[in-house]
């Protein structure tokens, strides 16, 4: 990137105005570290939702085909948490509004203005605590034009289609009209038949209307968003398959369906020139069904399914003042209520398990079992029962059909105060931010545990049933503070320094929950939910805003270390899936954002992220972790997109070509070889013609080499695929292969 001086034909790069510090400011301005996109950037990247981001923006990685979050990383933290207790790592908000947890975060990318995706524990820049960063979605807003908007999608698999009419009502009063449907076949061959997985139907809308008075600005937004697609899938070595192709009993059974509705008002009052009222407003409910082949085999091991039923509503006022003088500050008060109703449950065969047990415990077997009634298993189940007493398996009581069922309800509300207060010296070249919010949460946890019977009972998910439901509830609160440093070197050229403690609100483990031992008819005594505590980061960033070679680059930079503490993490003890708090870390990160316009014809992008993770205390003690890296944290990741455009008769043509790779990344802090996803890298292609009267057709290839990888790995076992109860390490998600298609698109 090292350039002597700037082409004459180079153009300057328009400002992205971003808000992440509650008022408009160029990206460059500001002392934090953010990677923006705006809305056309990503239909030209074909960015399609939040998944789209991951590959283009530093330090992001976790890319997922579910509709989960668990993947999703910022700076190496990651929540490992898929249950309904705790809170993501990585928050994502939607006009200003949380947008939830697993089944209820992802939505397709149309009609947007920008995404901004906000690195570092955020405490004051958004209506929740957001301890690895935060991804803020606007959508475009009702404006006084009448236009609209139509493209469309086909390609080897499917096609998408969305649409935008806007129109104004009144001198004062505007409405917008947004829509997007996709139906997709799918791509990946399960060898024991069905239909190839992948699939994906979507349906959304989103209606806008605004009113824009002299004194009061108000957004009311609406949308609904029906998503079925397939559930993830496994590859494990022990079925001896190559890498494109999977095994599971489900065929194409397994579902991901998730039903959104969300509302909400975004309400400007000014007050005056200098002070700014804003009211945010959010509702949002959703219904989540899914069924996985979690053991990744032909047999029936291990099912998971997950119902949920989600309804969420929050208030946010801010009060901003931008007077004249060298202070400018922002305070808010935030509150919400989350409700969930959700049913888990591991489906199994019995003689299957029982096989699959015999496999991957061997070292408790005297050889492998056919199943339950198998002498060899009712041993090993003899030993660690009942203790020596003989007791044998009725082959009549042995279910092919069972379920381990949990019942959990979650009510979780909270509060915060915040603010920001920012000072400018030396006539505005040396700015300080000082910040802080204080939260207060509560959760409300409520778990019942059925009793599965069959010849085994209760023993997978945990090894006893609950007489009824058993309830606790908690109070966390914590004062999370940030200091900001922004020095103007030259006017082109900014440093800034970032001090800020990250915080996460405690919570209460989904599977399983504390007891005194089980009784003769394996039930649990004296059970209790199992809570557990906050986690916390205190993270250093140093970095550089530049403007460039004439106003034609953009150049950011941005070193980062962090202590991480009291690690939320799923171990499995007692028979149950709990969430502990676990270990400690240590990371440090370069990042590297580039925006450059060498020419009136060539636009180069470029990201890269170098991060250096370690386990500093033993996730459990002698477990090995310690020295380990953190999960879904590669040392190296990248991308680069280039574009080439040239003007022809009543329009351009256009040549854009997308480099993305990726180091190693572990699925665990064991650090397992076997749940190891490989470095990988991708090429994209598109070309296209865009024309002067508001059309363009552009012809695309994803995967151009045809790359094989997986999005992540998940430790199950040991490193040698020991000692996981049936189920071994695996990977997920093999990428979709080599994918061409054609867009069009219009504006009237």
């Amino acid at each position: 990137m090292a350039v002597a001086s700037t082409s004459a034909y180079s153009k300057v790069l328009e400002e992205m105005i971003v808000t992440v510090q509650k008022r408009e400011q160029t990206m460059q301005d500001i002392p934090v570290a953010v990677s923006a996109f705006n809305g056309e950037d990503m239909v030209n990247m074909g960015v399609g939702d939040i998944r789209g981001l991951v590959d283009l923006t530093p330090g992001f990685n976790g890319k997922t085909e579910d509709s989960f979050i668990d993947a999703l990383a910022i700076r190496g933290i990651v929540t490992n948490d898929f249950g309904i207790g705790g809170d993501p790592s990585v928050a994502i908000f939607v006009d200003n509004v949380w947008a939830g947890r697993n089944g209820g975060v992802q939505m397709a990318f149309y009609d947007m203005a920008r995404a901004e995706v906000v690195k570092g524990p955020q405490s004051t820049l958004f209506g929740r605590n957001a301890i690895a960063g935060g991804i803020n979605i606007v959508t475009n807003e009702p404006n006084e034009l009448e236009e609209g908007a139509i493209a469309v999608t086909v390609d080897e698999h499917g096609y998408d289609a969305n649409g935008m009419i806007n129109v104004p009502l009144t001198d004062e009063w505007f409405f917008r009209a947004a829509a997007f449907t996709k139906d997709a076949d799918g791509w990946l061959e399960n060898v024991e038949g069905g239909d190839d997985l992948g699939a994906n139907e979507v349906f959304s809308t989103r209606l806008g209307l605004k009113y824009a008075g002299e004194d009061v600005e108000a957004v009311f937004r609406m949308g609904y968003e029906d998503r079925e697609q397939d559930a993830s899938v496994y590859w494990t070595p022990i079925n001896g398959l190559p890498e494109d192709k999977v095994a599971t009993d489900l065929g194409s059974d397994g579902f991901d369906k998730s039903e959104i509705f969300s509302a909400q008002a975004n309400v400007s009052w000014f007050i005056n020139s200098d002070y700014t009222m804003l009211s945010v407003t959010g509702y949002k409910s959703y219904d989540f069904d899914y069924l996985e082949d979690y053991d990744g085999t032909s047999s029936k091991v291990n099912n998971y399914g997950q119902q949920q039923e989600v309804d969420y509503i929050s208030q946010e006022f801010r009060l901003v003042y931008e007077g004249e003088g060298n202070i400018t500050w922002f305070a808010g008060i935030s509150a919400y209520q989350e409700d969930i109703d959700a049913r888990f449950d591991y489906q199994y065969d019995e003689d299957a398990l029982c096989a699959a047990i015999s496999q991957t415990d061997s070292a408790d077997f005297f050889g492998p079992a056919t199943g339950c009634a198998d002498q060899n298993f009712e041993d090993y189940w003899d030993e660690v029962t009942v203790q020596g007493t003989g007791s044998q398996i009725s082959q009549a009581d042995i279910l092919s059909d069972k379920s381990e069922v949990f019942l959990d309800t979650l009510k979780s509300t909270g509060w915060s105060v915040y603010g920001d207060i920012n000072m400018m010296f030396m006539d505005d070249r040396l700015g300080v931010t000082v910040g802080g919010r204080y939260t207060m949460d509560k959760k409300e946890m409520e778990i019942e545990i059925l009793d599965s019977g069959g010849a085994l009972g209760n023993n997978f998910g945990v090894e006893f049933y609950t007489d009824g439901a058993v309830k606790d509830d908690e109070e966390w609160s914590e004062f999370t503070p940030r200091l900001a440093v922004n020095f103007d070197a030259t006017d082109d050229i900014s440093v800034y320094y970032n001090w800020a403690k990250g915080y996460k609100t405690g919570g209460y483990s989904t599977f399983g929950v504390l007891n005194d031992g089980v009784d003769a008819n394996g039930a649990a005594i004296n059970p209790m939910p199992l809570s557990f505590d906050p986690e916390e980061t205190t993270n250093n960033e140093i970095g550089m805003k530049s403007v460039l070679l004439d106003g034609s680059m953009q150049l950011n930079l941005a070193y980062f270390t962090y202590k991480y503490t009291d690690l939320q993490l799923i171990i499995f003890e007692s028979g149950a899936s709990l969430v502990k708090n676990l270990g400690e870390a240590e990371t440090e990160g370069v990042e590297m954002d580039v925006n450059w316009a060498p020419g009136e014809r060539w636009s180069i992008r470029a990201a890269a992220a170098w991060m250096d993770t370690e386990i500093t205390e033993e996730i459990e003690a002698g477990d090995g972790s310690k020295g380990n890296k953190l999960q879904m944290a590669p040392d190296f990741s990248g991308s680069i997109i280039t574009t080439y455009t040239v003007p022809v008769e009543k329009g351009e043509v256009y040549v854009t070509g997308t480099y993305i790779y990726q180091g190693e990344v572990f699925g665990g802090p064991g650090n397992f070889q076997s749940a190891k996803v490989d470095e990988w890298e991708q090429i994209d292609l598109r070309f296209g013609y865009r024309s002067y009267d508001e059309w363009s057709v552009t012809l695309w290839i994803e995967n151009i080499t045809n790359e094989e990888y997986f999005e992540r790995g998940w430790e199950n076992a040991d490193e040698d695929n020991t000692g996981g109860y049936g189920v071994v390490n695996s990977l997920v998600w093999p990428n979709r292969p080599r994918t061409a298609g054609v867009t069009f698109d219009m504006k009237f």
